[in-house]
């Protein structure tokens, strides 16, 4: 029998030996680490859980595994340490930190809501009939005025006389004192986050989830020197979160306002396309008859031209200046 392990209470679900120390427990019985470790769901939820409801969830744990094996990940957006995962074509997603082997995952219309917080205070805000945006803390945040740069003085080297024993011995006192001063000194305190906290909290119409917390890590910052980049930093992290919520609100069928703004904008170009592709028509349909109107009226120019032609061509067969024969074959070449 192992220290840490309990081989007398053998596991519930598989009889494997179970830990001595804070097993995970199901109406009382401790199960072992394996088993344990299948578990994915709510903490209030498991505490009310009995052996016949753990041993349906371990099935659709398996079923759950089975079906990220075939999980196309053909669509992503990440939000600092998470990264959300969408596989558009079953319409399923999920949200992790890395890779995990056998994350939970639901549904597209599982997704009832999701509010996006920064220190407490709630920045975006999406459920079934709505989606709703504010801006983060950060574009109001002064950055601390950039330290002067001093250059460094050049070292001047002085001819320094002998000192004797008794001075050096205070010397070197003066040293020692010293460095136990500054041994003594405390470290800077590092200054706070501009941010503390950015999380998501995302609500569930799940057999085990019915909601879900996700904290995005933050840097720390450990002197005035890293505030900029730690504010470039945050400002990128909090724009992907921002993309992240507009794919969520997606996978809801939700559109935001930026959505709105650019289905409108589409809207509006093809109903521009529309009106030149009809203008174009028109200005073709104009042209064409104008060529029509000059094309009679160069005719009608020609046959005025031909009747006064063969008008003269009878004068001249009147008076006898040309042949029967010729003014035949000249009012054949001019009207047929």
């Amino acid at each position: 029998m192992g220290i840490f392990t309990n081989d007398k209470k053998g596991c519930p679900i598989c009889g494997n030996a179970t830990p001595r120390l804070f097993p995970t427990k199901v109406e009382g019985l401790p199960l072992c680490k394996e088993c344990a470790a299948k578990i994915n769901m709510e903490s209030s939820m498991l505490k009310n859980l009995t052996i016949n409801e753990l041993w349906d969830h371990l099935d659709y744990r398996k079923a759950n595994s089975e079906t990220f094996g075939s999980f196309t990940d053909n669509e992503t957006h990440g939000m600092g340490n998470y990264v959300l995962h969408m596989d558009t074509d079953k319409k399923l997603f999920y949200i992790a930190d890395g890779n995990p082997s056998n994350p939970a995952l639901f549904k597209f219309d599982e997704l009832v809501s999701f509010n996006l917080m920064e220190d407490g205070r709630t920045v975006i805000q999406c459920n079934a009939d709505s989606y709703s945006e504010g801006t983060s803390s950060i574009e109001n945040y002064k950055l601390p005025p950039l330290k002067p740069f001093v250059k460094p003085s050049a070292m001047v080297n002085k001819p320094v006389a002998a000192a004797t024993d008794k001075q050096q011995g205070r010397t070197s006192m003066a040293k020692a004192s010293s460095a136990s001063s500054s041994a003594t000194e405390e470290k800077p305190k590092a200054p706070d986050k501009p941010i503390d906290s950015l999380k998501m909290n995302v609500t569930l119409n799940n057999p085990y989830w019915k909601s879900k917390v996700y904290n995005v890590s933050l840097k720390s910052i450990d002197s005035e020197d890293e505030i900029r980049e730690w504010v470039n930093d945050y400002k990128n992290t909090f724009a992907a979160a921002v993309d992240t919520c507009e794919a969520m609100a997606g996978i809801m069928g939700v559109k935001t306002g930026k959505q709105m703004m650019n289905a409108i904008k589409e809207k509006a170009e093809a109903i521009l396309a529309v009106q030149e592709a009809e203008a174009a028509a028109k200005e073709a349909e104009a042209a064409a008859q104008a060529a029509e109107v000059a094309a009679k009226i160069a005719k009608t120019a020609d046959d005025n031209a031909a009747i006064e032609m063969l008008m003269k061509w009878k004068s001249l067969l009147d008076m006898g200046a040309i042949t029967q024969e010729e003014f035949d074959a000249k009012k054949k070449e001019l009207i047929g």
